[in-house]
């Protein structure tokens, strides 16, 4: 089987990087910090930098950093391999490796919120300084949302 994850330390440990910066910063100030501490690398296209994790080597590197007029509210990452067609091994893998990741989770963050929509399951902790970290396991692959202290407070105006 050639399907790949991030150990489950190594998952919540990249959600303890982000939850430990000081928030706010700007998309371009969470940019630079994860290209000194975690290695990875940005890519500018379009005169926009993107932000690429090229430590993982997954099928998908690229990282979503979405952001405000100023302040970065999410950051969105793969945790594992994407697949469009996955073998049942490779289904049965994804979910043994959700449920360790989960567990993880709930030993550093407590018991989190579970969410099921549309064929994704999530798990969703409120994490110190008003932040909120998601774990998704989805058909195609497992993913890792953290959401900054600033966009916590969009999406409780919106009423969400």
């Amino acid at each position: 089987m050639s399907w790949n994850a991030m150990t489950p330390a190594e998952a919540c440990d990249l959600m303890d990087f982000w939850a430990g910066l000081p928030w706010p910063l700007t998309r371009d100030e969470a940019q630079q910090r994860a290209v000194e501490h975690l290695g990875w690398t940005t890519e500018v296209e379009d005169g926009k930098s993107y932000l690429i994790n090229t430590v993982s080597g997954f099928t998908v590197p690229d990282v979503s950093t979405i952001g405000a007029r100023r302040h970065l509210n999410y950051v969105s990452l793969h945790l594992s391999d994407e697949t469009t067609t996955p073998s049942a091994e490779e289904t049965a893998a994804m979910g043994d490796a959700f449920t360790l990741v989960v567990r993880e989770g709930t030993a550093r963050w407590g018991e989190p919120t579970q969410r099921e929509s549309a064929g994704t399951t999530s798990a969703i902790w409120d994490v110190a300084g008003g932040a909120r970290v998601s774990i998704s396991l989805s058909p195609s692959g497992i993913r890792g949302m953290f959401e900054t202290p600033q966009g916590v407070e969009v999406e409780r105006k919106l009423g969400y």
